[in-house]
């Protein structure tokens, strides 16, 4: 079996490019002078005011950004680097200004003493915004004894304190005049619809095949990622995957994800562990918490399971009834145990274990409904609960069954103090105050349902 060749995606997109860019081309006989200059004139505008706010910062840089002899030293070397360097412009001078329109430094060897205010040169400190000329004007070169364009481009300085001044320089625009004709004999023939004809032809090939080899199996491996991230650990890139980078992407999220959903899954189970042990010393310092929380957990289920819940949900409701009074290994014993009601005091002990077990809870990150259940079991429907006072629908499902399931195994089952009340009793208290506020009274009208059948059955 011969061997896959694996091209990678960025040569798929070239080569379309490129067979896209070749047939357009042939048709390309003219292109608008007028566009070309406006792009290149404003590409060589904003690299000049790019050169010039360079020079800003390291003015700003200087030890003392005021002094003349700095700055003088400062723009002479920019301006020799200036000659040396690969620009689309050459520089002709560099003044430096102040906000009275004195020269402070001068790039050459002669120096202009003032600016005059009145013009662009005040504009530019005033409105602390760059100033490029419209106009090209024609000044000698003596040094090469010729006539040549220049511009001017002036930009604000900037100090701590705010404007010190303006920052001028003359660019010689012959060059860019003549890179500007070199361009406009090259491409004068182009039409405009040709080019337009072109783009929309590149654009949708390009687009058709990014979509088609990188943007719907982007699309994919997000999903997937963000369903991991959610905490399905059991998803993964589905199909065939491409044989580029793209493909080999896939290939390692999904390894990445079987990898999580291991690590975590053993991190969970020996966490659960940890609580399990926690269950036992809990069950060793307070009897009566084991079984209550075993029979708040099957009141729980049977509940959930006569709501229609999904086993899914079931097994968490499970659990988290279980462990949902976790908390109380950090209650006092002397507490825990009294065979007479609690103090005030001793109640406001006994409160806070209901943040005591979420707080436990809190790492399992993929179970937050045990953390749900175990802070909020408490809660009540009209907003009077503890440990935060939610209301109505914002107390989590689970959290409102287990409430439920809580409070009949409270009524119904024995204490140290005394012994537990008859099922009908409670049945009646349930009933009575299934709109006082304290359930969810859609939850209660169901838990009654199903006591009753039980009754019915003798299972009570």
């Amino acid at each position: 079996m011969s061997k896959l060749v694996r091209i990678p995606i960025s040569i798929k997109v070239i080569l379309v490019c490129l067979v896209v860019s070749l047939g357009n081309a042939l048709l390309m006989v003219k292109h608008s002078e007028e566009e070309l200059e406006a792009a290149i004139l404003s590409q060589v505008k904003n690299q000049i005011f790019v050169y010039l706010q360079g020079i800003v910062w390291e003015i700003r840089a200087l030890a003392d950004p005021v002094s003349p002899a700095a700055l003088q030293k400062l723009l002479q070397d920019r301006h020799r680097n200036s000659q040396e360097e690969d620009l689309d412009f050459s520089i002709l001078k560099i003044y430096l200004y102040d906000l009275e329109g004195q020269v402070i430094a001068y790039s050459g060897d002669e120096q202009e003493q003032t600016k005059d205010m009145a013009g662009h040169y005040g504009e530019v400190v005033r409105r602390g915004e760059p100033y490029f000329s419209k106009t090209v004007e024609f000044s000698q070169d003596t040094k090469h004894d010729k006539p040549v364009a220049v511009s001017d481009a002036i930009v604000p300085v900037r100090l701590a304190s705010g404007v010190m001044g303006g920052l001028e320089a003359e660019i010689n625009m012959s060059e860019t005049l003549d890179i500007i004709n070199e361009r406009d004999n090259r491409y004068e023939s182009a039409i405009a619809w040709m080019i337009l004809l072109h783009a929309v032809l590149l654009s949708v090939l390009v687009s058709w095949s990014i979509h088609r080899l990188l943007v719907r199996h982007v699309h994919q491996y997000d999903d997937v990622t963000q369903a991991i991230g959610s905490g399905q650990l059991s998803s993964r890139v589905e199909g065939r995957l491409p044989g580029d980078e793209v493909g080999r992407l896939g290939g390692a999220i999904n390894r990445m994800a079987e990898n999580i959903e291991r690590l975590i899954k053993e991190q969970e189970e020996s966490y659960l562990q940890s609580l399990r042990s926690l269950m036992h010393a809990l069950e060793a310092k307070d009897a009566y918490t084991a079984g209550h929380s075993a029979r708040v957990s099957q009141f729980a289920v049977r509940l959930g399971r006569h709501l229609g819940l999904a086993d899914g949900e079931l097994e968490l409701l499970r659990k988290g009834a279980l462990m949902h009074d976790l908390g109380k290994i950090g209650v006092r014993d002397a507490i825990l145990n009294k065979p007479s009601p609690l103090s005030e005091e001793e109640f406001a002990e006994m409160k806070s274990h209901p943040e005591q077990t979420a707080a436990i809870m809190r790492p399992l990150h993929r179970f937050r409904a045990f953390m749900e259940i175990a802070a909020w079991h408490h809660e009540r429907w009209d907003g009077q609960g503890y440990p935060d006072a939610l209301q109505g629908e914002d107390i989590p499902l689970l959290a409102r069954i287990v409430s439920i399931a809580d409070t009949w195994d409270a009524m119904t089952g024995d204490r140290v103090y005394r012994k537990g009340m008859p099922v009908e009793k409670a049945l009646a208290i349930l009933e009575r105050e299934q709109y006082f506020g304290q359930w969810d009274p859609f939850l209660v009208a169901h838990f009654v349902q199903m006591i009753r059948q039980d009754v019915r059955k003798k299972q009570v």
